[in-house]
């Protein structure tokens, strides 16, 4: 999902689908409450970027990623827990549990770190508070 057919990462993943991902995640809805903080997205963004500093510091061995990968998965189940408690709004899981969706190599891990880190960066840029 995140390549061109040659294989290079699209960069709109990193400029303009990240900075509307952003838009609709640092919007005000009152039919989608609550709305999501700089905290939670961070809190969010941490435990990805704790998963890519351990496979990393393993020299971003495949056997690594791959027992890493239930901890990628499990995310899903985090933000939904997060929705139900009113920590995040629905979209936020929406886009989340797709992107989760999408990882199953080391590669789709790094695309989405990536796009991750461009969608925190816009959504300050769009007005998010913390």
């Amino acid at each position: 999902m995140y390549y061109k057919p040659d294989g290079s990462l699209d960069t709109k993943w990193v400029d303009s689908e990240a900075l509307a991902v952003a838009r609709k995640l640092a919007l005000k809805d009152p039919d989608d409450k609550p709305d999501l903080t700089g905290s939670q997205l961070r809190k969010f963004y941490a435990d990805m970027k704790n998963l890519e500093r351990i496979w990393k510091n393993q020299q971003c061995d495949e056997t690594v990623f791959r027992s890493l990968l239930p901890q990628v998965k499990i995310l899903k189940a985090k933000t939904i827990y997060a929705q139900k408690r009113k920590a995040v709004p629905h979209r936020f899981t929406v886009w989340l549990n797709k992107h989760v969706d999408a990882v199953s190599t080391p590669k789709d891990f790094e695309a989405f770190l990536l796009h991750f880190e461009a969608v925190v960066g816009f959504c300050y840029g769009e007005g998010l508070k913390d």
